[in-house]
């Protein structure tokens, strides 16, 4: 991949956006790399969760990239909003657990990718925002949605009507990001955190996301009805099975009554 490196171990994957020159900025190439990413080499190296950070020190994503758009006709600049829809879309119903590592500049596209995620840690010096109404634009990888969702409708306009950068200690309050790491104990930061959850059924992490993620576009009948349909396809599973038996015989053996 020429604009992004990849390491696992564990089925734990970090990506890295690698274009630091351009403040990790997303052309359309780097977009379709990490589409690809996320569709084929995850699934077939069987990964359980997704670290995305960016190189250098300075940007996670820095948004997309001006300089190639400036010059897109308008029919490729509607594929160019769309290619950065789809990767958004595609990091948000993974069949694997995405996590972003902020460790810089995260503005425009660079944020949308972060709030797609299923979650995301800044370092303590990182910078978000949304500023494409300083250029006469708007975000079109998903932000006006997603971060409405993320912070409320207020809120969001609020942010995106004026263009302003803000903290990781600012973000953390909003509820856009999860936690403010220090920037040499982010990545680790990350990595702990995901080995403790995948630590849990796998099935029932990737059933509770659909649950979560489908269940906000769903009528609340609608949503307590795909709950209940995932709950049972988990309780059928052999894995709950036995992990059911082996609390109930643990209970037992305290004496604690189940």
């Amino acid at each position: 991949m020429k604009h992004l490196t990849y390491d696992h171990s564990d089925q734990i994957a970090t990506i890295t956006i690698n274009r630091p020159n351009v403040l990790n900025a997303l052309n359309h190439d780097l977009l379709e790399e990490l589409l690809h990413f996320i569709q084929v080499i995850a699934p077939q190296d069987q990964i359980k969760a997704v670290i995305l950070t960016g190189a250098g020190k300075k940007a996670f994503i820095a948004g997309a990239d001006i300089k190639e758009m400036q010059v897109l006709s308008h029919p490729q600049l509607l594929q160019f909003c769309e290619m950065g829809q789809r990767v958004a879309n595609a990091l948000e119903t993974a069949p694997f657990l995405t996590l972003a590592a902020i460790n810089g500049y995260a503005l425009g596209g660079g944020l949308e990718m972060a709030l797609a995620c299923d979650f995301a840690y800044a370092s303590s010096t990182a910078q978000l925002g949304l500023p494409e109404i300083t250029l006469g634009l708007i975000p079109s990888f998903g932000g006006t949605v997603r971060l409405a969702n993320a912070v409320g409708m207020r809120q969001a306009k609020e942010l995106i009507f004026s263009g302003k950068l803000f903290s990781a200690a600012t973000a953390e309050k909003l509820g856009i990001i999860n936690q403010v790491c220090e920037p040499d104990r982010l990545l680790q930061e990350c990595l702990d955190s995901v080995k403790e959850i995948i630590k849990h059924s796998y099935a029932a992490l990737i059933h509770a996301k659909s649950a979560i993620n489908n269940g906000e576009h769903l009528s609340l009948a609608g949503a307590l009805e795909l709950e209940r349909h995932l709950f049972s396809i988990c309780f059928a599973s052999q894995e709950s099975k036995d992990a059911i038996c082996a609390f109930i015989a643990k209970h037992k053996v305290s004496g604690v009554s189940s």
